[in-house]
């Protein structure tokens, strides 16, 4: 009598494990061709900014009275970035990309200093089908004079106090003549 229940048993666990298996390591069948930004990365010298990746969504350039569209030199940072003096000429923006994940309750809320333009905010998903996967946060910042300035983000939950135990990213930018 208890054999029918076994293998029963049996059988619906192996069901389970391929389904599982094929859901991790299968394709959802859709795919997503990767957006490109009009404007390259571009390298720097500064400690903690390396090109890392092109950006999700690509940033509407600015536009000439003429219609064209100029280029707008960028440099790309993510978590390294944090506690370093980003230097940058006059006139490029920066893209700070941290790892988020929502899902959790937890999100980044950043600051920047007057005249450090938050030009694009955006949560960026995860290229995955996998439910709770971390994505990403990414914000451009566009400065408007040379000067120096800071960025400063806080990971936590919004509906709890901010606490000193949150991850937390601040970095310095000095913009300089060209």
């Amino acid at each position: 009598m208890k054999t029918p229940y076994l293998i029963a048993g049996i059988g619906c666990i192996l069901i389970l494990a391929v389904v599982l298996i094929a859901g991790c390591t299968g394709s959802s069948g859709t795919t997503i061709a990767p957006q490109t930004s009009a404007v390259p990365p571009t390298t720097s010298t500064t400690v903690g900014i390396v090109p890392l990746f092109t950006p999700a969504t690509p940033a509407t350039e600015p536009v000439t009275l003429d219609g064209s569209i100029t280029a707008v030199r960028t440099v790309y940072v993510n978590s390294t970035a944090n506690g370093e003096i980003v230097t940058i000429p006059m006139g490029e923006r920066i893209v700070v990309r941290l790892k988020e994940n929502p899902t959790t309750g937890y999100t980044w809320n950043a600051t920047a200093a007057k005249g450090l333009d938050i030009y694009s905010d955006n949560t960026i998903a995860p290229d995955t089908a996998l439910i709770g996967a971390p994505g990403y946060h990414e914000w451009i910042l566009s400065p408007q004079a040379v000067d120096t300035y800071t960025f400063k983000a806080v990971y936590y939950r919004p509906w709890e106090e901010p606490k000193a135990t949150d991850d937390s990213f601040s970095m310095v930018v000095l913009v300089t003549k060209d």
